[in-house]
């Protein structure tokens, strides 16, 4: 505790005498819209950031001292956010003599990415004693907290109404040949239907003694259904099981600089690799069928995940085994991931980063022109670069590539992309601009080798579900996508976005796809629109909404004898985060 005063202390003093960064006060910056810690859980960090108040003005700490405390508790760019961890780490500021207040809040630009983790501590001014902290009474959801260890309850819930005009372009017959859970596919006309979700549960955190070993676990069941046809499947259905059910142990501060932590977890949990370009938060379950959650997702965890972190300073290690929860138990194709991460995250402009991941079981195989190739095999190797901020401007690039190759077949794909965008925080609503070509490779079956991209658990509303209705029906690989998106804000928890998606083929072979599109006559697949509104309110609750237009390009409507008209969609959905 004396090596957090001290570096609070000396920070504060530092950036107060030099003067060198400006007044927050006095500008509007924007770190996304707030979210809520319980909504952010198992999504990774993305930057961090420590404001220092005094005499009334915000400071932005950025100093390599200020940055051991956000290392303790695994409170880094890279990391992944547990809300007991940031609980322990901010009760640890709390309680320093020279503190007043302390608190934080997490910030995202998109629904499920990462998020920014934004710590204010407030100072006590001159002449000043700080009051001895009284225990409180713990109100809901916390059951108990001290500096050492926590125990809160969990509820997180929601429900929405949903509303498709000619659905899967009014061929959902066709488009769902073969799949056991489209009982009545909506086509031609109005589908409208609801679906709701609860999870309560319960998660904690401990010290062993005066050990740096902190023991944590979580435990949640949910209950989830819908009202009447969705999409897919016919009437009425409820569903419950267990959902959270992981235990792991962190030990943060260790060698000699106490730079070194190590965090190991397994069980039912969340994962995401970067912002879901190849896994997403969203995929680690199904939700169709009779678990009556196709649209809301509610269930995410996969069904086993083992992860091995390690971090020492800006750089991060880490293993991942997963395997996704199915949603047929006599279906199982029993896929299993593993694969590692190595990443630098320099929490300014720098963020950078290597995987590679291996299917090393499954029962799936790929169809192809000739005989299938199983998925146990694949292999894929993934560097990463983010550049954030470029010239202090506002700009920002990203760009992911995955390359695929087998171990016992002939498999070579690609699959990578390129954005760059511009935030302007000085402006009024602190808009953002950004492009984004994405690159999924076809097979050419003039070739002997297997070229189809395969995205694995890709996902994420607003990031890589590229189109929102064009997704249903487009599969992973041989897809070419433009997107154009702008956003701004309309107040701090209230956002509202514009996207534009352009999509084409690389190959007139589309072996792989849904069987109505197994080929294209035409390249010109179809364009999207989708707008998006965000909006925290009451603390603990978030209305979602959505407006998508889907057009149909050629390589759709050629393939049907019948009308192929555009797919309007509408979605209202509230949430519930404790």
């Amino acid at each position: 505790m004396g090596i957090i005063r001290r570096v609070f202390s000396l920070g504060f003093f530092l950036f107060w005498l030099s003067g060198l960064y400006p007044l927050l006060a006095q500008q509007n910056i924007a770190f996304g819209i707030e979210t809520i810690p319980s909504n952010a859980e198992g999504s990774p960090i993305r930057s961090v950031l420590i404001l220092l108040e005094k005499d009334g003005k915000t400071y932005l700490a950025d100093s390599t001292e200020l940055e051991k405390f956000t290392d303790s508790f695994e409170i880094r760019p890279g990391g992944s956010f547990r809300q007991f961890t940031a609980d322990l780490a901010l009760e640890v500021v709390r309680k320093q003599p020279e503190i007043k207040s302390a608190s934080y809040r997490l910030y995202n630009t998109e629904l499920g990415g990462p998020v920014t983790f934004v710590l204010t501590a407030e100072f006590l001014e001159e002449g000043d004693s700080k009051e001895p902290i009284l225990e409180e009474k713990a109100r809901f959801p916390l059951i108990s907290q001290t500096e050492k260890s926590k125990l809160t309850w969990l509820l997180n819930g929601g429900g929405g109404f949903y509303h498709e005009q000619n659905g899967l372009f009014a061929q959902g017959a066709q488009f769902t040949q073969g799949n056991p859970v489209a009982t009545d596919p909506a086509g031609l006309g109005p589908r409208f239907w609801g679906e709701f979700y609860i999870e309560p549960g319960l998660a904690g955190i401990t010290q062993l003694g005066k050990s740096k070993i902190f023991p944590y676990a979580s435990v949640s069941f949910l209950l989830s259904g819908r009202n009447s046809s969705d999409i897919y499947s016919a009437g009425a259905t409820a569903f419950g099981a267990v959902e959270r059910l992981y235990g792991g142990i962190l030990l943060p501060r260790l060698g000699k600089n106490e730079k070194l932590s190590f965090d190991l977890s397994a069980g039912r949990q969340f994962f995401q690799l970067n912002d879901g370009f190849l896994f997403a938060k969203f995929s680690g379950s199904a939700n169709a069928g009779e678990r009556g959650s196709v649209y809301l997702n509610s269930r995410t965890t996969f069904q086993m995940t083992g992860l091995a972190k390690i971090r020492y300073g800006k750089f991060h290690l880490d293993g991942f085994f997963l395997e996704p929860q199915e949603l047929f138990k006599d279906r199982q194709t029993d896929t299993r991931y593993l694969g590692s991460s190595l990443q630098f995250q320099d929490n300014k402009h720098w963020d950078l980063g290597l995987s590679y991941i291996s299917i090393i079981n499954s029962l799936s195989q790929y169809s192809t022109t000739g005989n299938p190739i199983p998925w146990e095999g694949l292999r894929v190797i993934n560097p990463k670069l983010w550049i954030n901020n470029l010239g202090q401007k506002g700009i920002f690039l990203k760009s992911e590539f995955a390359y695929q190759t087998h171990a016992d077949a002939d498999i070579k794909a690609l699959g990578w992309y390129i954005g760059g965008g511009l935030l302007k925080k000085a402006w009024k609503g602190s808009p953002s601009f950004y492009y984004r070509f994405a690159y999924m490779q076809g097979d050419d079956p003039a070739t002997p080798t297997y070229e189809r991209y395969d995205a694995l658990l890709t996902g994420g509303l607003g990031n890589w579900v590229q189109g929102l209705n064009f997704r249903k029906i487009s599969g992973d690989g041989n897809f070419l996508t433009h997107r154009v998106e702008v956003k701004g804000y309309l107040k701090k928890n209230m956002e509202l976005s514009l996207d534009y998606f352009h999509f084409r083929a690389d190959q007139l072979n589309n072996q792989g796809g849904l069987p109505p599109i197994n080929s294209f006559s035409s390249k010109s697949i179809g364009q999207e629109v989708t707008a998006t509104f965000r909006y925290f309110f009451a603390k603990n609750y978030l209305f979602l909404g959505i407006f998508t237009w889907g057009d149909p390009g050629k390589a759709i409507t050629e393939n049907f004898e019948t009308q192929t008209p555009d797919w309007l969609s509408f979605q209202g959905t509230v949430f519930l985060f404790f």
